[in-house]
């Protein structure tokens, strides 16, 4: 045998023994065991058990905050376990249609109010059940899309200067302080500022100016008296003046795109900014702005940059916040399982036919939805095969589903 295969032959024997039980293979076991986490212990040996890691960090802060005594904590360890299993789900429960009967019904007594006014009458906020169907559709676009931004501590404390950073949020294009008066004849552009449009958002005149200024880089630019005169060269068409002009128009003067709106509200203490529009990305950057607390209602907006486990915790909050708005209390639970369905796969998929229900494996649980005829023939075209797992394909066939009691297989001889 040559010695490039017993080589072969010794890696392979050695492989065989670690998987083996024997000596090699259990100091490998022995290793793995030791690598592996240990399970937490608090100063009184409790055991966590199936508690999941979160519910176990807090209830050891509870007992060494309170100071309990031994016995003490582990009759609270005792009742919290008791409590966290008495609220699990029993095996083969049917979760989802429990689920969907929970929010579907009460969700019929949501008002058709589709907005309410957040502070004032400036920043209008969807409600309702519009508002729901935004939600768990995955609409791509919010309504009424509003940013609540919390401010750092230099700010959020003074007034005037939340009130200021509010103003120089919003959105100041060209066509909002421009009126414009086109002379073709002898190509000029007359443009004069809106003074009530000026005063009404704060803004300062002659800034506002230098920027118009700067924004005319194709025609010469004078001043007559409080107009501004753009003149063209002869050359020019009629078509480039008028493209110049709109785009001029068209321009940013001041503040952050998408923001129409916003109002300066105090809770709990401190200034906040509601906002009418949206724009999460550019806001967190800015230095004045408290990155950790402030959000939008667009959930989309929220998973594209915060990432998809945000957009989960926004569906939960805003289809929460809007049930009880409305004074409908559904456990927080159901909610949970519904954004973990439209969340699944890493992006917001709506519970549409374009949404989850374009992911099933079933041809008989799509077909269940929306578009029955087309769904079969499509699953026949290409030679589908349907496995009847699921709670509506057996349904549609009349065998028992497997939920419940379904679930169960015995066979009593007689």
């Amino acid at each position: 045998m040559s010695a490039k295969k017993k080589t072969k032959r010794t890696k392979a024997v050695s492989k065989k023994e670690e998987s083996e039980p024997g000596k090699e293979g259990e100091a490998v076991a022995l290793e793995k065991a030791e690598k592996a986490p240990k399970e937490k212990k608090s100063k009184f040996g409790l055991k966590r058990g199936i508690l999941p890691e979160k519910i176990w960090s807090e209830m050891l802060r509870v007992i060494e905050g309170k100071e309990l005594k031994e016995k003490e904590a582990k009759e609270f360890a005792e009742h919290v376990r008791q409590e966290y299993e008495k609220n699990l789900a029993e095996v083969g429960e049917a979760v989802g249609i429990v689920a969907a009967q929970s929010m579907g019904e009460p969700g019929t007594q949501l008002t058709l109010r589709t907005k309410h006014f957040a502070g004032a009458a400036e920043v209008s906020v969807g409600s309702g059940i519009q508002r729901v169907e935004e939600i768990v559709d995955g609409r791509s676009k919010t309504k009424y899309p509003t940013m609540t931004i919390y401010l750092n501590a230099e700010l959020k404390k003074d007034r005037k200067k939340a009130e200021e950073f509010a103003k120089s949020l919003i959105d100041i294009r060209g066509e909002d302080i421009l009126t414009t008066r086109e002379d073709f004849k002898v190509k000029v552009i007359e443009l004069e500022l809106r003074e009530e449009k000026i005063a009404e958002k704060n803004l300062d005149r002659k800034e506002m100016i230098k920027k118009v200024k700067e924004m005319a880089k194709k025609g010469k630019i004078k001043s007559k008296g409080k107009k501004l005169a753009i003149s063209f060269p002869k050359n020019y068409s009629l078509m480039k003046i008028r493209n110049e002009t709109l785009k001029m128009l068209r321009k940013r003067l001041q503040g952050t795109a998408g923001i129409d709106k916003t109002i300066v509200t105090e809770e709990n203490g401190e200034f906040i900014v509601k906002t009418s529009g949206t724009n999460l990305k550019t806001i967190l950057r800015k230095k004045e702005v408290d990155g950790t607390r402030t959000t939008t209602n667009d959930i989309m907006e929220i998973s594209k940059v915060l990432g998809i486990e945000a957009g989960r915790t926004a569906i939960v909050s805003e289809l929460h916040k809007t049930l009880e708005e409305n004074g409908i209390l559904v456990d927080l639970r159901h909610i949970i399982l519904l954004a973990d369905v439209i969340t699944l796969d890493g992006e917001i998929r709506g519970t549409v036919r374009t949404g989850i229900m374009r992911g099933k494996s079933s041809p008989f649980a799509r077909a269940a939805f929306e578009e029955t005829v087309k769904h079969l023939l499509n699953a026949s075209f290409i030679g589908e095969r349907e496995t009847l797992e699921g709670v509506v394909e057996n349904i549609i066939v009349g065998q028992p589903i497997k939920i419940g009691t379904g679930r169960v297989e015995l066979i009593m001889k007689e």
